[in-house]
């Protein structure tokens, strides 16, 4: 199957592409990952202008995300075995070989995922949902003869990550904390743990009231509820919302 047919076949699989300069990463002129199609006229357009382009994906549009392992030094299981020992599973049947000498395990969301990278999540592993170089560009390999219907879901540890959700590890999950607590500790393990859309409001009241009763200075502690509410509520509260719970803690705060 020639590159093309390669392409389209991909975008009738509900992928969304876009062109990138041959042998290299970024897009050609005009273009970006922002502009990926699926329009087949396009994509034959490109390949009459250029025919040895390399491809990009835009991840998000195509519910993908990619876990990229950098191929430092010429070892690819230090990164693999770290990811292992924290208890960050890759299960995937669906890798590419990259231009460097890496791999991209990809994995399929069920649901939207917003555009994002989080870059060296730890040494040697970056977590992308935004744009990725893919084969059948050059010098990119899709390994074992694996298609794209054998992407496998995306494990919850990945969109946990890409949402800058903190992720106790499997280890720490099992362990029991070896050391006397206290309030702080209590506090801060509330708000790792975040809240979803049913009881935002009460759940960040709660939140700010405690931060203003641990000592935190107002100020203080709504710099930090902005970080809170952008990082473990999910969605965050818009700032007008989030603006007027805070004063309403705050008067009855200062009022006890």
């Amino acid at each position: 199957m020639n590159r093309l047919n390669q392409v389209i076949k991909m975008v009738r699989a509900g992928l969304y592409v876009y062109p990138i300069v041959p042998n290299e990463k970024q897009p050609i002129k005009n273009y970006s990952y922002l502009k990926a199609t699926k329009d087949i006229a396009e994509i034959e357009s490109w390949f009459r202008q250029e025919p040895n382009i390399n491809i990009g994906i835009n991840l998000s549009k195509s519910n993908l995300v990619v876990v990229d392992i950098d191929n430092h030094h010429n070892d690819l299981q230090t990164p693999l075995k770290s990811l292992s020992n924290l208890g960050y599973n890759l299960p995937s049947d669906y890798v590419e070989l990259t231009q460097s000498g890496g791999l991209h395990y990809y994995y399929r969301a069920n649901k939207p995922v917003n555009p994002t990278r989080k870059t060296k999540f730890i040494d040697g592993v970056d977590l992308l949902s935004d744009f990725v170089v893919a084969s059948p560009s050059n010098n990119y390999k899709v390994l074992n003869g694996a298609t794209l219907s054998d992407i496998p879901e995306v494990p919850n540890w990945i969109i946990k990550a890409l949402d800058n959700r903190a992720m106790p590890t499997d280890k720490m999950q099992d362990n029991p904390t070896p050391y006397r607590r206290y309030y702080t500790g209590y506090l801060i393990d509330e708000i790792v743990t975040g809240v979803d859309a049913g009881n935002r409001n009460n759940w960040i009241a709660s939140i700010f009231g405690k931060l203003l009763r641990a000592g935190a200075s107002p100020k203080n502690a709504y710099s930090l509820l902005q970080l809170i509410n952008d990082n473990y509520v999910q969605p965050p509260l818009p700032s007008k919302e989030l603006d007027n719970v805070a004063e309403s803690i705050l008067k009855r705060f200062i009022n006890e």
